[in-house]
């Protein structure tokens, strides 16, 4: 007597053995109950027990309002219980990211998620990182892009539905929800502070390697904006990139001349550091010689022996915003545009500033 087979597992038949001869591919959704149903001649109640079974065996991965997808048993969740946690990937933990990520930590724990971190530092750990989270059922992740090599870890995040916001850096040629300070504004305000102070001839310390250092733009227009609007005169000769292979002599050299500038904004505070020691070298006095601003507020502007002025990004409402705009795509997954959201920084005195001498 021949086995009958219930419709439903000749159905899962069908559909996996499309599924092993990559029909389907990963990330891809699947038509929906109606179609399948019209296809296979059943009713959507059948439907439902073949996703039933393919879900079991974690070859499709169904997502609440948005549809079912195509995965494999490596990245499939163990489980239909949708996962509560939400992943962070950043390059360092010391400097910059240690203190968003608090931040984050604090907005997701409210929420009823878990944040967990992974590193970017190299392209191998990121990717390392990213197959962990898939693995791991993650919903979605704020990702701290290195911009030489992080396209791959994004495309493989978003081809397997997982929501993504970007922090810091924009990746070229992709288009994602993302968050940063306002460093334009930032300079700004900085350049405008000295300025307010008495200062007139000011330098600035930068770094023009877009692949490191992308906000670099946006806060070389902050210091020319301040400066234009003061009608204070820019020396390009006093801008010193940090990249350049003969930077400490550069600015050794503007330091030394007649006239040099009596104040420094520098793109971040192990900079400004840099800037007091050459200064220091030469004689100079800070601030009564020369004074230094730098941008980031970090234990190093803080914990320096002359306590930087600095510009603090507001790194925890940075980390907040992020998730805070992560879990309203999880839980809200409608099609809409991309935002860009500017924390707004604020100035920080200490004593590396003071009127010209």
């Amino acid at each position: 007597m021949p086995e009958i087979v219930a419709p439903a597992s000749r159905i899962a038949f069908i559909l996996r053995e499309e599924i092993s001869r990559g029909i389907y591919t990963i990330g891809e959704k699947l038509s929906n109950e109606r179609i399948l149903a019209e296809r296979f001649n059943v009713s959507r109640g059948t439907i439902r027990q073949t996703l039933q079974i393919l879900a079991a065996e974690r070859l499709i991965i169904r997502q609440q309002g948005r549809g079912t997808y195509i995965t494999t048993p490596a990245y499939a969740p163990v489980t239909e219980v949708k996962s509560s946690m939400i992943g962070a990937m950043v390059y360092e933990k010391e400097y910059y990211f240690g203190a968003i990520l608090q931040g984050a930590s604090y907005c997701a724990g409210t929420r009823g998620y878990v944040l967990i971190t992974g590193s970017n530092a190299t392209e191998e750990m990121e990717l390392q990182h990213v197959d962990a989270f898939l693995k791991n059922g993650i919903r979605g992740v704020v990702l701290a892009p290195k911009y030489e090599y992080s396209a791959r870890a994004y495309d493989m995040l978003v081809s397997n539905n997982i929501s993504v916001v970007m922090l810091d850096t924009l990746l070229p040629n992709r288009t994602e929800d993302f968050v940063t300070v306002d460093n334009r504004h930032g300079v700004y305000m900085a350049t405008s502070y000295l300025i307010e102070l008495g200062h007139t001839k000011i330098g600035y310390v930068g770094h023009d390697d877009r692949r490191d250092f992308p906000c670099r733009a946006a806060q070389l227009s902050g210091f020319y904006d301040a400066c234009t609007q003061h009608e204070i005169k820019v020396h390009e000769s006093w801008q010193i990139e940090a990249n350049e292979d003969n930077y400490l002599a550069k600015l050794e050299a503007v330091l030394r001349q007649n006239g040099r500038p009596t104040a420094f904004v520098s793109y971040n505070d192990i900079w400004a550091v840099r800037l007091i020691r050459v200064a220091r070298s030469l004689q100079l006095r800070v601030p009564e010689d020369l004074s230094v601003i730098g941008f980031d507020d970090s234990t190093v502007a803080r914990n320096h022996d002359i306590p930087i002025t600095t510009i603090n990004s507001e790194p925890n409402e940075l980390g907040k915003v992020a998730v805070d705009m992560l879990l309203k795509k999880i839980e809200n997954p409608i099609e809409r545009p991309k935002y860009t959201f500017m924390v707004q920084p604020r100035l920080v005195v200490r004593k590396s500033t003071a009127p010209p001498f």
